[in-house]
């Protein structure tokens, strides 16, 4: 009878380590086939979000090319529309002035007279930095890009010849508060920057020479180095 409890129990006992473990195995795989499903939600969202995240990129990317294009557009106008124009930078103001009369004495002093039908345009233009105390720059639109480079190289021959008594606003007819005055071209906010910290460069690493040539900055070391154009202000970090 012992026997056969014994055996009885062990029916009972081995019966229900089946049934825990067939349920263990059964929760086992409901869990598994949950995690396998949730993960395959997962990788299904990161290879959507990854997708959105590539288009968006290519889109980023068509958009700063087409941005590029416009500025290079941009600026090929804006240089255009400044090829006829000479600022003359350095000139009392006066209320009383007249910009005509002052331009027309510029010519005068340095040999070169230019038309009144060949001067299209005259202004006083806003500074860039509101708190100098320098004059607003004057530009003057002439009728074509020859007459403005024949007028800076005018300008350049005299304070050439004239290293002690450059041009000045003296000899513009401002006998108060005389001061130097520069003939430049008429470049853009951008390129002024770009002169601004190539002066500063020519300054801080005693280069020679910094000069614009249509529109462009460039650099030159000294009588016998050969001139560079810098593209940038970061560009300068590249000649130290």
């Amino acid at each position: 009878m012992r026997e056969a409890l014994k055996k009885d129990i062990k029916e009972l006992v081995v019966a229900e380590v089946k049934s825990t473990m067939t349920g263990l195995m059964t929760d086992f795989s409901t869990t598994t086939d949950f995690l396998t499903s949730e993960q395959t939600d997962i990788k299904n969202k990161i290879a959507e979000r990854d997708s959105k995240i590539e288009e968006l990129e290519s889109e980023s990317i068509r958009v700063q090319r087409e941005l590029t294009s416009l500025n290079n557009r941009l600026s090929a106008v804006e240089k255009i529309s400044r090829d006829h124009n000479v600022e003359i930078q350095g000139v009392p103001e006066s209320r009383s002035e007249n910009l005509l009369g002052i331009f027309k004495s510029l010519c005068t002093a340095v040999s070169t007279p230019i038309a009144d039908n060949d001067i299209r345009g005259f202004r006083r233009v806003a500074k860039i930095d509101p708190t100098s105390d320098r004059p607003r720059n004057i530009i003057i639109t002439l009728s074509s890009p020859r007459l403005r480079d024949l007028l800076l190289s005018a300008v350049h021959r005299y304070n050439k010849s004239n290293a002690k008594d450059m041009l000045s606003s003296r000899h513009l007819g401002i006998t108060v508060d005389s001061r130097r005055v520069y003939v430049v071209e008429h470049i853009s906010p951008e390129s002024k920057q770009i002169h601004a910290a190539s002066r500063k460069f020519a300054r801080d690493n005693s280069y020679k020479y910094v000069w614009v040539k249509y529109g462009q900055v460039f650099l030159r070391k000294d009588d016998n180095s050969n001139a560079v154009r810098v593209k940038s202000c970061d560009y300068l970090k590249s000649l130290v």
